[in-house]
Parts: structure tokens; sequence; C-alpha cells
């Protein structure tokens, strides 16, 4: 009896000198982050169960109320997966299927060329141009307008033309769950919010989680987001309410409570992970990362059910390890904090060094000769922002026309290179194959394509063939060009004195993530211009009208 109860003794010694230990591990990371001001909620899953939960700083600057156990928060992008869910249990009932068209549920959407499934709206290989990008495109006033889902529809119906075969490549649009939403409330014959309440909300006792219903509702207990300008917080506030792409509410208990959905494959949801989670094949056969509404992939050998969310104020991560049975909750409401990165580093707490199948991961050399192949500026396809990769000491590294410093790029394999700072961001160059681009820049499954491009050694002395009056009939905006001092000055609503430079000829950008291409006619003269902006928008024509 003696002995039993030294072991015991010795485990109980043991489990809390472990839970000590991480206390200690965890509150370390977050004061790095967390100093004063707005603050942090964190929860860990283990084994079912919320094993911890921690909140630092405040929720409320005005009243100078702190985080507490029962916050309610902003999901932003984490909304999707619950949005997909609603797909998921429609299509158990019967009432359609991913593979149907989405004109059959939303017949105002222009009749393009190739049939769009409901499944391309899920992994975000539609095509269909991103909401946010075409209103920033129409000088949208967000300070003094919000948007709704009505809006955002009648804008798509009026689009013409999308940026990619469905199932081609993944680009990432709200623009798909917008239009998601739209299908569950009419298929289902209900509001979103009502639908998800009765089908998810209620049956997982998640009370405390919701689709926002209007602006005005009274939320007990919430975060208020905070963003810092010139050494003072500020709260922002909007008036947009569209929901199916972001527009949720929870707390970390809930979420706690979603995440055994994931973790646990006897669940009565446990099919709604599966369909969540499901990664389809491009049309060139290659295996997604992006699934249905979550990222799936590889952290430390380990697969991974994740995405992140941000929004005015706020960031937020949901990750999933099911081989682990782990999941991480994070959400802050700062927007100057990293919710994602934190994720990680709690993560690397409480999973082992990097092994793939039972073997330590092993890393790939590149001689000096291989290095030089992958020189060069590249040019974001659809954006002017540009790449330049270049060799300094014998290392690769690589800078943005948005950066302030380059990056060190750390060998991963023959053509791919991971960032010194953040490994789950892999940089690979198509040596071959027709692609369609020469760079590809994985954010963790959001994919950034990149072209190789030659810029004009000349810049075009003849500025005054690019001024005059353009209209775009798809945004119902017109575009005035004009010169000062020598310079090409875009002109639209709510952006004024935009300076535009010759890159590649007849193309100018901002380095604002937007190209102008310009068009000729069959005497040389411009006629029109094309806009392409943030990789997600593309062939939006601008046609002169003086």
């Amino acid at each position: 009896m003696k002995f039993i109860l030294t072991i015991i003794s010795a485990l109980t010694s043991a489990i809390a000198f472990s839970q000590t230990s991480f206390d200690k591990n965890i509150n370390r990371i977050l004061n790095s982050y967390i100093e004063s001001g707005p603050g942090i909620t964190v929860g860990v899953v283990q084994n079912g169960e919320l094993m911890y939960h921690i909140n630092k700083g405040v929720m409320n600057l005005e009243y100078k109320l702190p985080f507490n156990d029962s916050t309610v928060f902003g999901l932003a992008s984490i909304t999707k997966q619950f949005t997909s869910a609603c797909i998921g249990i429609l299509e158990k009932q019967g009432k359609l299927s991913i593979n149907d068209d989405v004109r059959k549920y939303i017949p105002e959407l222009s009749n393009y060329k190739y049939v769009i499934q409901i499944k391309h709206l899920l992994n975000h290989t539609s095509g269909i141009r991103n909401h946010n990008v075409l209103l920033d495109l129409q000088g949208f006033d967000y300070k003094h307008r919000g948007y709704t889902n009505k809006m955002i529809q009648e804008l798509m119906f009026k689009q013409e033309g999308v940026n990619n075969l469905p199932g081609e490549k993944m680009l990432y649009s709200n623009t798909n769950y917008v239009l998601l939403a739209l299908i569950i409330e009419r298929v289902s014959g209900m509001k979103i919010e009502e639908f998800a309440k009765q089908e998810i909300f209620e049956p997982l006792k998640m009370h405390n989680t919701f689709y926002s219903k209007n602006l005005e509702d009274i939320i007990e207990n919430r975060a208020y987001p905070y963003y810092k300008e010139s050494g003072q917080y500020r709260q922002p506030k909007s008036l947009t309410h569209c929901i199916g792409a972001g527009g949720m509410g929870s707390t970390v208990q809930d979420l706690a409570k979603w995440s055994n959905v994931f973790l646990n494959p006897n669940h009565d949801f446990f099919y709604l992970a599966e369909f969540i989670t499901e990664l389809d094949l491009l049309n060139n056969g290659q295996l997604m990362r992006h699934a249905r509404g979550m990222f799936v992939s590889s952290y430390k050998g380990l697969t991974t059910y994740n995405h992140s969310g941000r929004d005015l104020g706020m960031r937020s991560q949901f990750i999933c390890i099911p081989k682990k049975n782990i999941a991480v909750i994070v959400y802050t409401n700062s927007e100057d904090v990293n919710a994602v990165n934190i994720s990680y580093e709690i993560l690397d707490l409480l999973v082992d060094e990097t092994f793939v199948e039972g073997k330590r991961q092993e890393s790939y050399k590149h001689s000096t000769s291989e290095k030089m192949k992958f020189k060069g500026v590249y040019q974001e396809l659809n954006s002017d922002l540009r790449m330049e990769i270049f060799i300094e000491n014998d290392t690769l590294k690589a800078i943005s026309s948005f950066g302030r410093s380059a990056t060190t790029l750390i060998s991963k394999s023959a053509n791919s290179f991971v960032r010194i700072d953040n490994p789950s961001i892999v940089y690979t160059f198509q040596i071959e194959g027709n692609t369609g681009a020469d760079l590809l820049v994985d954010f963790g499954g959001a994919i950034f394509y990149f072209e190789s491009i030659v810029l004009a050694s000349s810049p075009n002395q003849n500025l005054d063939a690019f001024v005059g009056n353009y209209h775009s009939d798809e945004l119902n905006v017109t575009y005035s060009i004009v010169i000062e001092n020598n310079n090409l000055i875009l002109n639209y609503p709510n952006n004024e004195g935009v300076l535009i430079k010759e890159g590649v000829k007849d193309t100018f950008g901002a380095n604002r993530r937007t190209k102008y291409t310009f068009n000729r006619g069959n005497n040389g003269k411009v006629i029109s211009f094309k806009v392409a902006s943030e990789g997600t928008v593309k062939d939006i024509l601008f046609e002169k009208i003086d």
C-alpha cells in the first residue's frame, strides 16, 4: 500500500509540475505580446476538455473591463467553417449537392462560360471576384457607409467576368461565402442565423455562439476591437453588416465544444468535420490544401485543421491537431497582436520536434548555382505587388515592394524554400510545367501567384496618351487620369492624387496591389484599360469616354 501511495504521489507531483511549467511558459508567451491596453483570451483543448483557459488585458477600454472566461468575441473568417457546415447539413438532408450548378439557386449570376459548382465556392476555386476588392476599386466610403449581403449580391450580379476557370486554382474570396449564405437561406427557407442555431448551436449547446442579426443588437459581455494610431488606442466603427464569410460571435468555451467535432471520431457531428476538411482536387489533379472552410496543413509533421480571422481591431485563430487530440483557440481585440503566431508558440509547448512518419525531417541543401536559377523580379498575378529574389552572402533572400527588409529563405526541397522567421510560409518556384505562374507563395494554404517580369527599360515619355476619363459599367464608376508635375495621377471617389508609374510597358501601378493595363486601338491610341487588383480581381474594363 505504501508503494502504491508513493507512485500516486509521484504521478500527482509530476502532473502538477507539468501544469505549473505549462502555466509559466504560456504566460511568458502572452506577456511578450500583451503589456497594457487591449488583451487576449486563449483556450487549450486536450482529450475533449478545455484544460487551460487564460485571459489577459482589457476587453473594454472605456470601462476598463478585463477579459473573463465567458467574453464574447467576433470570429471574422473563422465563420466560414460554420457556413460550410450548414451546406454539409443541407447536403446530408438531400436538399442540395455540392456538385450542383450555383446558378440553380442563384440564377441572377451572369451565365459564365463554365459551370461553377457549390464545391467551387466552398474551396475558393470558383474564380468569382472578391467583393472587398471591387468595393475598394469603386472608392467605397467605409467611414460613412456600410454594406450588406444584399448590396454585395447586387454588385456580384453585375459582374461579367471571373478570375479563372472553376477548379483551376485557389483564390481566396469572401464573396464565395456570401453567396453560400444566400444558397443556405434559399434552400432551407430560413435565415442563416436561424438555421445554424437550430441545426448546430443548440444541439452542441453552444449557447453563446451566433450569426449577427443586425448591428443594433445588445451583446452582453462582448469584447470591443481596438487599433493604435499615433500611440493612442482607437476603436474602429463599422456600418457593415454582411454575414457568411464573417459576422459570427462566440466564446472560448463554445469553440472548445466545436473543436471536439474535429477531434472525436465518435462525435455525432463528426461527419461535418469530414465534410469541412475534405480536400478536393484541382483540375490538374493536384490535391488542394484549402478544404471547405478550413485549411489543412502540416505542422511538425502533424496534420492540422485551421483558420484565422482578422477584421478591424481584432485577430483570431482556431487550430486542431486530431492526432494529438489538441485544439488551440486565440482571440485578441488588438489588431497589432498576431493570434496565429501565438497559437503556434502554444502548440510548440504541446508537440514534439518535427517528425514525418516517425522519422526526423531532413532539409534540402541548395548549391550556389542552384540558387542562381531563382533570382529575379516577380510580380503577383493580377496585382502590382513585386517580389525581388536575390542572393546575399550565399543566402537566398526575398523582399516585396511592401517590405522594409529582406527575408532569408531556407531550403526545403529542390524547388522550394521557407522563411527563416516563419517556416509555414513556403516559396515554390515553378521550373517546369504550364502552371500560369513562376512562383507560388503559400501562407498556410492561401496561395499567392507570381510571374517573372522584365521591367520597362525606359518608361513611356508620352504620358499625354493616357490622360482622360474612363468609365466601368461593372463598377459604375469613372476614373480620371491627369498629368501633374510630369507624373501620371489617378483620381476616383475617395482616392485623389494617386501617383501611378509604369513597370511593364503600358502597365502602371501605385504599389497598392492594383495594376492598370492600357489597351491601344489600331491607330496606336489608348482606348481603354483593364484593372487587376490584390490577386482576386482581374479584367475590369474601363473605357475611355473623353
